[in-house]
């Protein structure tokens, strides 16, 4: 699955100005007060464009009516900054409606006439549009030299500027990727590294998230077309796509970070595949990298909207059954709660640790009594995983402990059932684990609360 590209300079909503900018519109004859007219159209027009209510097709096009009323008035002779600001604005609607002939000619009048105005910020947006609609088109190598010339002339002492700066860059990799050899990913990846050194994480999150998931995508890219540094490649692609998403939330971030958990589940099967191929690397670390990838399926497949996003949901609904086949070959009836529960048994207690937090969030999210059944499934899961099981309830008590008293309250439930399924010496056994990861994880105030709970539930203390 690919990343986006960005487009600098993106204004607000306009949604309730569009009323009042109608009647301005209105109130203002084009006969009487010809440019007062023509500004009032553009403005409208733009806010027509970045309206998200209604059918987005027919904002549009009424943009792009308001847009012709701004440029019949705006002459390029004598208004050419205007003019060229009304084809910038013109060229995007008409890239979003899906002509992108037509918006690169707009965007390429535009970028001419910018140029030698002392408006280098507007130039270079034009041409970064340019760019893009370039890469759309097919046509790379012109896309580049778009971007190109709109790299050198961003100002990078202002925010804005180097936010400018960074979606070039951003585009122009992904205009190289997109050429399909190693030269054009090599080029790509030295735009994301410069893109990199230009980008502050507090002022440009989703930039700064964008760029290392493009990263990833490029590593992963060339992974496949060097068999030697296979390995390596597929090591930065995972590391590039855990960067991502440390700004691709899934809550701030929704769509994102299920893009980026299936990239990332893809970029871990492919790792799992050398393993299985280079001697002394199969085994374990093919099993456990399997796991990885079978986890960021699940949460990819969790979060897609199968009515928004049906043919991400499919794909990566097909990767997760592929990944659940070949587990199930090596550990036949292993559930995927099975194999989560042995991925965190073997893995490093920071790994441990973020792979349980963010499923457990994902889990108590669930509407009630799903939330339920499936943090009681984790926690069987966890009690049959034998050796290092312990290491899993230490993690999760920890974990809960940070949460809001009902989901505190979900979660020691789903422990207390889950012991509920086992008997005799089993039991007994998970009751003692229970036990030690409460001393060794809480602190007193905490051990109080959790044991008590538990009581109220009718747990005997071992």
């Amino acid at each position: 699955m690919t990343s986006e590209a960005v487009t600098p300079g993106q204004r607000s909503d306009p949604r309730s100005a569009i009323e009042a900018l109608e009647a301005q519109m209105r109130s203002t004859p084009r006969s009487l007060r010809p440019y007062e007219h023509a500004a009032i159209a553009y403005r409208l027009g733009l806010a027509y464009a970045e309206n998200p209510g209604g059918s987005r097709g027919e904002m549009l096009r009424k943009a792009l009516a308001c847009f012709d009323v701004a440029a019949a008035v705006f002459d390029p002779r004598f208004d050419p900054i205007e003019h060229a600001r009304v084809l910038n604005a013109a060229g995007a609607a008409q890239r979003a409606l899906g002509d992108r002939r037509k918006a690169a000619e707009l965007f390429t009048r535009a970028a001419e006439l910018f140029e030698g105005r002392e408006r280098d910020d507007e130039r270079a947006a034009a041409l970064n549009n340019l760019g893009l609609a370039r890469t759309e088109l097919g046509q790379f190598d012109e896309a580049v030299t778009a971007f190109d010339a709109a790299a050198v002339l961003f100002d990078t002492t202002t925010a804005d500027g180097r936010r400018g700066l960074v979606a070039t860059l951003l585009n122009r990799g992904q205009a190289h990727a997109a050429v399909g050899t190693e030269e054009g990913l090599e080029a790509a990846l030295d735009d994301y590294d410069q893109a990199q050194g230009d980008l502050d994480a507090d002022e440009a999150p989703y930039h700064y998230a964008l760029v290392h998931h493009s990263a990833g995508s490029a590593y992963s890219a060339l992974a496949a077309r060097r068999p030697a540094e296979r390995l390596r490649l597929l090591e930065e692609a995972v590391r590039a796509f855990g960067e991502s998403l440390t700004v691709f939330t899934r809550t701030g971030f929704p769509y994102q970070h299920a893009l980026a958990k299936y990239n990332l589940g893809s970029a871990q099967a492919a790792m799992a595949d050398v393993a299985a191929q280079e001697v002394g690397r199969g085994g374990k670390s093919r099993l456990q990298n399997l796991r990885r990838a079978l986890a960021n399926f699940e949460d990819a497949v969790a979060l897609l909207d199968t009515r928004l996003h049906a043919d991400a949901w499919k794909q990566a609904f097909s990767r997760l059954s592929q990944i659940e086949e070949q587990l199930g070959e090596e550990v036949p009836g292993a559930t995927r709660a099975d194999h989560f529960a042995a991925l965190l048994a073997l893995t490093t207690e920071e790994e441990r640790h973020a792979l349980l937090r963010e499923r457990l969030l994902r889990l108590l999210a669930l509407p009630e009594p799903r939330n339920l059944s499936t943090l009681t499934e984790l926690a069987v899961a966890a009690v049959r995983v034998g050796r290092n099981g312990g290491l899993i309830i230490e993690s999760q008590l920890a974990l809960v402990m940070e949460l809001p008293h009902e989901s505190q309250e979900v979660s020691l439930r789903a422990v207390f059932e889950a012991h509920q399924t086992l008997s005799g010496e089993e039991r007994e056994s998970a009751d003692r684990a229970l036990d030690a990861a409460i001393g060794a994880a809480l602190g007193a105030p905490q051990r109080i609360f959790v044991r008590d709970y538990l009581y109220s539930l009718g747990w005997e203390r071992p």
